[in-house]
């Protein structure tokens, strides 16, 4: 089953020892290592940086300035209570985008010491990133509270799940337009779906998708699917919806709830 995390976090005897990110996993096994014998205590990355939840949000992000680092554990009295990672920030807009940007420039390969300078170009090219990773940030936090889900990223892989089988059911033209609305960070895996219409996309196979990407069972994938489709309703223009829900069978349109008010453009 994934749960779609992207970090775990190391305990000694209660103690925060290490923190084991997927970039850690994917560059040691890149190396050569086989992932069968190698235990986690020789991928993690210690000492940890960890801040206090009484600490600020300035102070995350400092660290991760710092540190270039995008995920922080929090302890209280010795004890792992949580963790703030750059997406947080990004979604409660924690401080200036363009520090934000820095962060995802120096995540995406950026500045390294002793390099050369960014270009403004190049700076805002990080700032649009800042914006692409907080626009679906919050996308999957809405999905996240309407859908009852635990984390933003079982919100996005929701959102990812349901987009990518509409495009599918859909002919060319209309997942053309569909996509060109949402946010640009969902729209290159959906570009890259087959072209439809798929007629044998259903909403039972939508929520076997859903059940078996985040690991729930078919009510409560008939339920995530009914809040995905309502915040998808609400993310793209009335038209589009409209125009989307013709081409769906009849017992697929009501996954699309009617949207409140038309949405303005995705960054």
């Amino acid at each position: 089953m994934s749960l779609n995390i992207g970090a775990v976090m190391i305990q000694d005897r209660g103690r925060v020892a290490g923190i084991v990110t997927d970039r850690d996993l994917a560059v040691r096994v890149g190396q050569g290592l086989d992932p069968s014998p190698t235990t986690l205590g020789e991928v993690m990355t210690t000492p940890v940086v960890t801040l206090s939840s009484a600490d600020s949000q300035l102070d995350a992000v400092r660290f991760m300035r710092q540190r270039n680092i995008r995920r922080i554990p929090l302890v209280d009295d010795g004890r792992l209570v949580g963790m703030v990672t750059l997406d947080d920030l990004l979604l409660d807009e924690a401080a200036p985008l363009e520090q934000l940007a820095a962060i995802v420039e120096a995540q995406l390969g950026g500045r390294r010491a002793g390099g050369p300078a960014v270009s403004p170009r190049s700076a805002g090219r990080m700032r649009s990133a800042a914006r692409a990773e907080a626009t679906l940030g919050r996308l999957a936090n809405k999905v996240r509270s309407e859908a009852g889900l635990g984390t933003s990223d079982e919100g996005t892989a929701a959102l990812e799940v349901v987009l990518a089988a509409l495009v599918r059911r859909l002919t060319p033209d209309e997942a053309k337009d569909l996509i060109s609305q949402l946010p640009s960070l969902l729209q290159p895996a959906l570009w890259a779906q087959p072209l439809g219409p798929d007629k044998e996309i259903t909403r039972e196979s939508m929520e076997a998708e859903l059940a078996d990407s985040l690991g729930v069972g078919a009510s409560r994938a008939s339920q995530v699917l009914e809040a995905v489709g309502s915040v998808i309703a609400e993310t793209v223009s009335r038209g589009q919806m409209e125009d989307v829900r013709r081409q769906l069978p009849e017992a697929m349109r009501g996954i699309l709830a009617e949207a409140g008010a038309e949405a303005g453009q995705p960054g």
